[in-house]
């Protein structure tokens, strides 16, 4: 091997890392403004959950911005590696160890080096005739430092061809008639399950 055919390799290489690394796994399409984020199962800030696959999460232009009604307006879903439907108990539990694993990973390092949050995450889920609807008291450790309200929906599938279980959360701390829940509609799933 000549030692210029080793840096092509290399370079090859490098390349090849960039492209993937900036081509994260996908099956959401949202409108322009909308910031998308994508983490693996299992979670670091709630190992308990133990699913495998990963979350693909776009956030409503707004989210961050207490003064706007898309503040926390969120969806995401979960892509996962099972065929077990969810039930009221079930998302009850899943979502009271999520958001007290994020937000205790967001303010460990701020106001709450301890570990402790001002309060623990409760939640209620109700089944539908179109999936479930909830309610989460949250500790919000990222932006107003207080606790918060949010609403959700939550609809799921199984997925025969790509052998997924798909979980799409709207959530939002809006009544369910505002108009921003109307903006998830643009939020697509385009994972292909016929």
């Amino acid at each position: 091997m000549t030692i210029q055919f080793i840096p092509r390799i290399a370079l090859l290489l490098f390349f090849a890392g960039i492209l993937h690394a900036q081509k994260p796994e996908t099956v959401l399409n949202s409108p322009e403004g909308w910031n998308s984020e994508q983490i693996s199962f299992p979670l670091s800030f709630a190992p308990d959950i133990g699913f495998t696959g990963f979350e693909d999460i776009r956030f409503a232009p707004g989210w961050p911005d207490k003064d706007s009604e898309a503040f926390w307006a969120y969806h995401f879903v979960w892509y996962i590696d099972q065929n077990d439907p969810m039930t009221e108990a079930s998302l009850t539990k899943i979502m009271e160890a999520y958001y007290d694993g994020l937000m205790l990973s967001v303010s460990k390092s701020e106001e709450h080096p301890e570990g402790n949050l001002p309060e623990k995450t409760m939640s209620l889920f109700i089944k539908t005739e179109n999936g479930f609807t909830g309610k989460v008291r949250v500790f919000d450790a990222f932006f107003s430092k207080k606790t918060i309200l949010l609403n959700f929906k939550v609809k799921e599938f199984f997925c025969d061809k790509t052998q997924k279980q798909v979980v799409a959360f709207d959530i939002s701390p809006q009544p369910f008639g505002h108009s921003v829940w109307k903006e998830f509609d643009a939020v697509q799933l385009i994972a292909k399950c016929e």
